[in-house]
């Protein structure tokens, strides 16, 4: 058998793809060990020492604390396949954590879309998307799990004789003893609706409702409310802003709109 091969810190460190301070920190806990060079009592490192090492290195990865690494040197391999075990369940835990935020990336992306599609078409016949906006009851804890799970459900209305006033809602809630604030109304003769793109601070102190409104009225309906859906909260030229999908509804004076 030959001569073993030996590697300073720095090579064992860029092998496991860590730090020279993290193997030391490993050493000082009792995960590795490692020998020294009698010329100058620098750490050595044997193949064996880095495939010890590289366990203490996947286990690390895996979530696995530095504390609770050290009573894996304590255990049989029954014990240890359990340990693993418990850390794989764990991860199954974690995968589906990481998949639920990425179909929230994913719709929070597909709202800044939306967003942007309505910036550039402007105001245009359509039908709600949604069918009813309900006052949220503040000291309820169901519309607070639905608006932090789904923010794009909460909405606002604003009825067009009093456009400074917002008022929240919840977006197709269950059925219940909430106040119903909006409703779509399917086609009718008279009615209209145009689906826009709404700004309000989110003091909720300023919005370009009223431009909406005159928009309206100039594309030929008479608006009556205003009902939108959260998409995103971002910054234009005009300042900080929260963005709605939004559909003014209210009685047609030409042939222009409907929904």
């Amino acid at each position: 058998m030959g001569e073993p091969r030996f590697y300073d810190i720095k090579d064992a460190a860029r092998y496991l793809g860590v730090a020279p301070s993290t193997l030391r920190y490993w050493e000082s806990r009792g995960l590795i060990s490692a020998g020294r060079n009698a010329a100058n009592d620098y750490r050595r490192y044997t193949v064996h020492d880095l495939i010890h090492a590289s366990e203490i290195a996947f286990y690390r990865k895996l979530g696995v604390p530095a504390k609770e690494l050290e009573s894996y040197r304590t255990l049989s391999a029954k014990g240890l396949d359990a340990a693993l075990a418990l850390t794989e369940a764990n991860i199954e835990q974690r995968i589906a954590e990481l998949e639920a935020m990425r179909a929230r990336l994913a719709q929070q992306r597909a709202l800044n879309a939306a967003a942007e599609q309505l910036r550039h078409s402007g105001m245009r016949p359509a039908r709600p998307a949604i069918a009813r906006l309900s006052a949220i009851d503040y000291d309820a804890p169901e519309p607070w799990k639905v608006l932090v799970e789904e923010p794009w459900r909460y909405g606002v209305f604003i009825d067009a004789r009093n456009p400074a006033l917002v008022h929240e809602a919840v977006a197709d809630a269950h059925p219940g003893k909430e106040t119903v604030l909006w409703q779509r109304i399917e086609a009718e003769h008279n009615t209209g609706c145009l689906e826009c793109l709404l700004k309000v601070a989110p003091s909720m102190d300023a919005s370009n409702v009223d431009e909406l409104l005159d928009r309206a009225r100039a594309s030929g309906v008479e608006p009556e409310n205003v009902a939108g859906t959260y998409l995103l909260t971002a910054t234009d030229d005009e300042g900080r802003w929260d963005f709605y999908r939004a559909w003014i509804g209210g009685m047609r004076t030409q042939p222009t709109a409907s929904c």
